[in-house]
């Protein structure tokens, strides 16, 4: 069967935009919050909505808090696949907050274990790597826990 020109042309164009079309990939998403840019998990002075962040970590590895333990208020988790342990490990066993994924929390809505909240509690950090799926013992919610003391991943 011979096509005429017009319709391989029109035969040929659509093929290749057909082909071409899957190579136009949309950009991953990642998004900033409070003014913590992704993929990053900021500590802040103050409420997240209004503090300002003393900060922050992207390294996925147990970290102890720079610029003072004991001092974040809040925290916020820009990252879309990996939840975040705060470590407060002057408790007994060591304590943790588990912050799931694109999260933001004020530690004075969280109570500790050993009394009061979570504010001003936090000396390290771990942010938890692939393969993790951003959940905090299956869920989105903040969760906490404890580990022996001197725990390291």
């Amino acid at each position: 069967m011979k096509l005429n020109g017009k319709l391989s042309a029109t035969l040929l164009t659509a093929g290749l935009a057909a082909t071409l079309t899957p190579l136009a990939a949309s950009p991953a998403s990642a998004a900033s919050m409070h003014g913590c840019t992704y993929p990053r998990v900021c500590l802040y002075d103050g409420s997240y909505q209004n503090g300002s962040i003393f900060s922050w970590y992207q390294d996925t590895s147990y970290q102890a808090v720079i610029g003072g333990g004991n001092r974040a208020d809040a925290v916020v988790n820009t990252r879309n696949d990996d939840s975040v342990w705060l470590i407060d490990q002057g408790a007994s066993p060591d304590a943790y907050l588990c912050i799931p994924r694109n999260t933001a929390a004020n530690l004075g809505n969280y109570a500790h274990p050993n009394g009061g909240t979570w504010a001003n509690d936090v000396d390290a950090i771990k942010i938890w790597g692939d393969p993790d799926d951003g959940k905090c013992s299956g869920t989105y919610q903040v969760q906490q826990g404890r580990v022996a003391d001197g725990w390291r991943p």
